[in-house]
């Protein structure tokens, strides 16, 4: 099967999954207003939200696998096939010498005496080299601020930006009317400094030398991939303190949050600590302009989306819809989704929900990308891959981003 039809396999698995799970959640509801138990309709919920987490995640995957092979120049849909022992022939024969207990007069085919042999060091086995396949990395939480927001490569320490969020004065006069003086448009200031990331990673000369692996390149991947998931927190997360600034952790504007102050975000304080409802998801919404909104995504981490996936309109429609196109993202009230794991869970007074046209609100800015220096020298005999990369990272525009916070 191709990596196309498998995408579109599990797109029509979402869809059915989707279907259940509106069935199963609006089931919950009718009960919970019926007076009647709900426990084993929570238990059935609970293991659709896992498949439906699950295929969401495969359908990504299959999605990121795709568009990795498209920018390699590949063609999508490509097989790739390795050598290997005849596995087949193996398992048919150790079944047999299992059922046989492993009497020498257990009859096996050529096939399958073969590949036994082959497994039996003294048979035979020292002979063959075993295929070393690729390493099989796991996937981490992160949250892709980078592929959403601005990004600026500088050649000092610090950005130096500007507000322009003031209007001019003007006014309408008769044709013979006196002009007096209007008040000019005032400008801020902001600025982005740049922070270092790096990592000291020791490896000893011999092991560079006698590993079958280029550990040399393996350990500089590492650092980078690394690199790559710390910026990410601190660009959702980060104090502003050695690091840069995350986008939830600007000064919340409760009075007014539809109403613009320099340096704050308009805020709505969610009813409850641990659960957000349709009118508040619907009220945040409407806080933020509608010039931001055909760019805006909401934002949030994969726990926060299995609540929302259960909301409802007094209609009955669900809030959040699933994509059924290939590399679109999923919508809550017609706005794009950005699940950003780093985003914090819902819990007391934390910023759990965000939505921003991030392009406007937050700048990445890049000093220096990468650098390597192989030190010999100061940790005998350990070579020192001493690796760092200069970024920072700020909100420009607290007009475009509004927060949803838990009571």
């Amino acid at each position: 099967m191709s990596d196309v039809d498998k995408i579109n396999e599990a797109i029509d698995k979402l869809g059915h999954a989707f279907e259940e799970h509106k069935k199963t959640n609006n089931e919950v509801i009718q009960s919970k207003a019926d007076g009647k138990a709900i426990s084993e309709l929570e238990e059935k919920q609970a293991k659709i939200d896992k498949d439906l987490d699950g295929i969401l995640d495969m359908k990504k995957d299959l999605e990121n696998q795709a568009a990795a092979i498209k920018r390699m120049g590949g063609v999508v849909g490509a097989q790739e096939s390795a050598p290997e022992m005849d596995k087949k022939a193996y398992e048919s024969g150790l079944k047999k010498m299992v059922k046989g207990k492993f009497d020498a007069n257990v009859q096996l085919t050529d096939v399958e005496r073969k590949a036994m042999q082959s497994n039996i060091d003294p048979d035979g086995g020292y002979t063959i080299m075993p295929f070393m396949g690729g390493t099989e990395a796991i996937d981490y939480d992160t949250s892709n601020v980078r592929a959403l927001a601005s990004v600026q490569t500088i050649g000092t320490n610090t950005y130096q930006g500007f507000f322009d969020d003031n209007r001019q004065a003007a006014g309408w006069v008769g044709e013979v009317t006196a002009r007096p003086a209007t008040a000019t448009a005032e400008i801020g200031k902001f600025s982005v400094p740049v922070h270092t990331i790096y990592a000291n990673a020791p490896v000893s000369e011999e092991l560079l030398e006698d590993s079958s692996w280029n550990l040399e390149s393996f350990v500089k991947e590492k650092a980078s991939l690394e690199f790559g998931l710390t910026e990410n927190t601190s660009f959702v997360t980060g104090d502003n303190i050695a690091q840069p600034q995350g986008f939830t952790t600007a000064t919340a504007k409760t009075s007014n949050a539809d109403v613009y102050t320099r340096n704050q975000v308009g805020t709505l304080d969610a009813a409850s600590a641990t659960v957000v409802t349709g009118d508040e998801i619907i009220s945040t919404r409407a806080l933020l302009k509608s010039s931001y909104r055909s760019n805006a995504y909401w934002a949030f981490n994969r726990s926060t989306e299995s609540a929302i996936r259960k909301l409802v309109n007094g209609s009955g429609n669900y809030l959040w819809q699933p994509s059924f196109t290939a590399g679109e993202p999923d919508q809550l009230i017609g706005q794009r989704i950005a699940i950003m794991e780093d985003m914090p869970d819902q819990a007391t007074g934390a910023v759990a929900i965000a939505l921003a046209d991030f392009r406007r609100t937050y700048l990445i800015v890049d000093r220096v990308g990468m650098s390597v220096l192989r030190d010999p020298f100061t940790n005998k005999p350990y070579i020192n891959f001493y690796m760092r990369k200069r970024v920072g990272g700020a909100i420009k525009n607290f007009d475009s981003i509004k927060y949803l916070r838990q009571a």
